[in-house]
């Protein structure tokens, strides 16, 4: 009774007005769509357009009823890739009322002429597994003695036992072959990262087909020959035994429906809510001689029930005439890497392709993204921007919309550009200030003569733009920004947005003195004024008391050989990584390599194909090795230390990595960026690119970078105070901290 209910509130719910949001349902298809899109084998190969599919099918989504209407709308977005195996499953039909148990199934029978029926499915719902692995052992012995055996592997309602049918196969394939035969290899596409559409990438991500090797089945001693008719329905996948006894003359398929040419291969189940399921083509079966592709030589009509397993007896008891002479074979198309369609032409997106970029985007990050553990809920980021999609009107928003979605992805790498209305939403120019956090407040670290004009000095504190206290305006910005670390959020936050706007427009600012006066004043935002260069000395210099001072943001890689001839004498080496440096980390390591390491840090990268998880840990692993020291030339051996803060990110953050491999290097100053990772990049429509991380980077000995950056041995930074003066304070921390541990 329980389960006629059950299938009546089901039926109930497929055929009334179903309460589904047009975003949840849109979001379960957006998880199909990037299914096909990243492990459908034809997408690699055929002209199939798959954006297409789904912006026809968005509106029909959004439009659905019912669950069936919904269904329709579904399977038709399925329908453009012309794969029988890829399509909506319908939930199972409601079950009978459970009937008394009759007269226990046994796991054989024997007819004349010499037929054997093995009825593993029915038995092993009879028996369970203890039972029928005992059972079987037994079975090869009964079969040596027939003329032709019967395997009736119809799964029906099945579920997960019936994974326990390919095991009893294996132990009985020997059994059923009386020579030699292959069953067809599967190939399947794998992303070793998300390979990038744009620009290049020292990632080495890649994507391509992998081929399996065949499996082979041998023939027990003395085996003799036989038909085998497979019986099968569409449950549970065809093993590969069957398409090895076909090629090798020896068996037959009979299928309860089709078995359409293509319609067989590796799948996987996508839950698209409300009962239904989609299932997935993941995989494609290499063609070989003797093999024409997935067929059955009978197709009955579905649930044949007695009737299927009679036709399957008397398949077996037929002549067969010996195989014809192989035809040739076709062999599968090899795959060129298409990019995804930017539609830069597209000046205004409509929704359906403003919804396929939110699908896009959750896509490759959910599946590239190395750091996907660390961003929180990403799944539930999916149906919120589609909904929000909906309430755009213009370019601009349907880009910031874009660029709050992305900053869920917490990271210093993450960013949009490719037109100006992407890249500067909120202006054009900015005022010739250069501020950062500092003591808790927005300190100017370096003005031009304009600003200084204008009563703004060096450590003065900015307490409001344009009425607008400088904690407000961060947080009202905060949405449409990503970093790694809050630190570097909030300094990428007062580079970016704080001070921008319509170039000639006027800023009005107030300041806080170091006296705790307060100023305002005003500014006029003009493109032309620049900062004065910093003023920074030497890149490489010695400091009193015999210390080697190296610039990292300005000193080039064929001047790494000559920096160490200069400081070979010194007592230690000041490494100043408070930027982006060009690539030396390579070139050094190995001159400072006084622990001998092998490895410098560790890398993952997603590793995408139909036989990919989601844990953490998964994924193309690798450690990064120090690069030998050349020939000739001599390791430094003094202590070495490195100036940091969350200017340091990525590269500069490698470099760290590898100089406390190589010797042990100790940081000062705060905490860098935490952002670090080689960037990889895929477009959405309207000419609108997208950055993220490729990698995720690691110390040699496993510890987490991302989002925490290199920590501080000795921290310190800089004061207000201390920037009026002009002083260093990092630098100076630097030097007693050497002084202190040289003695």
């Amino acid at each position: 009774m329980r389960r006629a209910l059950a299938g009546l509130v089901l039926f109930l719910l497929s055929s009334a007005v179903f309460a589904a949001e047009p975003a949840d349902r849109l979001a379960h298809v957006g998880r199909l769509w990037g299914t096909v899109r990243y492990l459908h084998p034809w997408l690699a190969y055929k002209d199939i357009d798959w954006d297409a599919a789904l912006v026809a099918a968005i509106p029909k989504v959004r439009a659905a009823k019912t669950t069936e209407e919904y269904r329709a709308a579904v399977q038709g977005m399925l329908g453009a890739l012309g794969d029988p195996l890829t399509h909506v499953v319908d939930p199972p039909p409601p079950s009978p009322p459970a009937a008394e148990p009759a007269q226990k199934v046994a796991l054989t029978r024997k007819l004349d002429g010499g037929v054997v029926v093995v009825d593993l499915v029915r038995y092993l719902k009879d028996a369970g597994t203890r039972e029928v692995f005992g059972a079987v052992e037994a079975l090869p012995a009964e079969i040596a003695e027939a003329s032709s055996v019967v395997l009736d592997l119809r799964g029906g309602q099945l579920g997960a036992e019936a994974y326990y049918i390919e095991l009893f196969l294996e132990e009985i394939a020997g059994a059923l072959v009386s020579r030699r035969s292959q069953a067809p290899a599967e190939r399947y596409l794998i992303h070793s990262g998300y390979r990038p559409q744009a620009g290049g990438s020292s990632g080495g991500y890649y994507s391509g087909f992998v081929t399996q090797f065949a499996t082979g089945f041998e023939p027990l001693p003395k085996a003799s020959p036989k038909k085998v008719v497979m019986l099968i329905d569409q449950c549970c996948g065809i093993h590969p035994l069957a398409f090895a006894l076909q090629a090798s003359g020896d068996g037959r398929i009979v299928s309860e429906g089709e078995l359409e040419a293509g319609a067989a291969g590796p799948s996987r189940a996508v839950d698209l809510g409300e009962g239904l399921q989609a299932e997935v083509r993941v995989g494609e079966y290499v063609p070989f001689p003797g093999w024409s592709g997935p067929h059955a030589e009978v197709v009955l009509p579905e649930g044949s029930g007695d009737a299927g397993l009679e036709a399957a007896i008397a398949e077996a008891r037929k002549e067969w005439p010996p195989l014809d002479k192989p035809a040739p074979v076709t062999p599968l198309p090899d795959a060129v890497f298409r990019s995804d369609r930017a539609y830069k032409d597209m000046k205004e997106p409509s929704l359906e392709y403003r919804q396929l970029a939110v699908i896009r985007a959750w896509n490759v990050i959910h599946w590239f993204y190395p750091y996907l553990h660390l961003i929180g809920d990403w799944d539930a980021v999916l149906p919120e921007f589609l909904a929000k999609m909906e309430d755009t009107k213009t370019f601009r928003d349907y880009a910031l919309t874009l660029t709050e979605m992305m900053t869920h992805v917490a990271d210093g790498h993450t960013g949009l550009w490719g037109r100006p209305d992407v890249e500067q939403p909120f202006g054009d120019a900015g005022l010739p200030i250069l501020a950062r956090w500092t003591e808790g407040a927005l300190v100017a670290w370096r003005v031009s003569e304009e600003a200084r004009q204008a009563g703004i000095e060096v450590g003065d504190a900015l307490l409001e733009v344009d009425g607008e206290t400088v904690e407000a305006r961060t947080e009202r910005f905060a949405r449409y920004a990503t970093a790694s670390t809050r630190p570097a959020l909030l300094n990428r936050i007062a580079g970016r947005f704080l001070f921008v706007g319509p170039a000639g427009s006027t800023v009005k600012l107030k300041v806080q003195k170091l006296d705790g006066s307060i100023k305002e004043t005003s500014l006029v935002r003009d493109p032309k004024q620049t900062l004065p260069p910093e003023e920074k000395g030497d890149v490489v210099r010695i400091l009193p008391g015999n210390l080697g001072y190296v610039d990292l943001v300005r000193l080039g890689r064929p001047e790494v050989d000559a920096m160490f001839e200069k400081l070979a004498d010194t007592r230690a080496i000041i490494f100043d990584m408070r930027g982006y440096p060009q690539g030396t980390a390579w070139a050094i390591a190995p001159r400072i390599n006084t622990r001998n390491a092998k490895m410098a840090a560790q890398f993952r990268r997603s590793q995408v194909s139909a036989f990919s998880f989601e844990e953490e840990e998964a994924g193309f692993h690798f450690s990064q090795p120090i690069p030998d020291l050349p020939e000739g030339k001599a390791k430094y051996t003094g202590p070495t230390v490195m100036l940091i803060d969350d200017r340091a990110v990525s590269q500069s953050e490698h470099s760290g990595l590898f100089y406390e491999a190589a010797n042990g290097t100790k940081f000062i100053g705060t905490a860098t960026a935490g952002a670090n990772g080689d960037v990889t990049r895929f477009p959405v429509p309207g000419g609108i690119w997208i950055g993220f991380t490729g990698h995720d980077v690691r110390h040699a000995d496993g510890r987490q970078l991302q989002r925490v950056g290199l920590v501080p041995d000795v921290e310190v930074a800089p004061t207000r105070a201390g920037l009026k003066a002009g002083r260093d304070e990092v630098l100076e921390r630097a030097v007693a901290y050497l002084e202190e541990t040289l003695k």
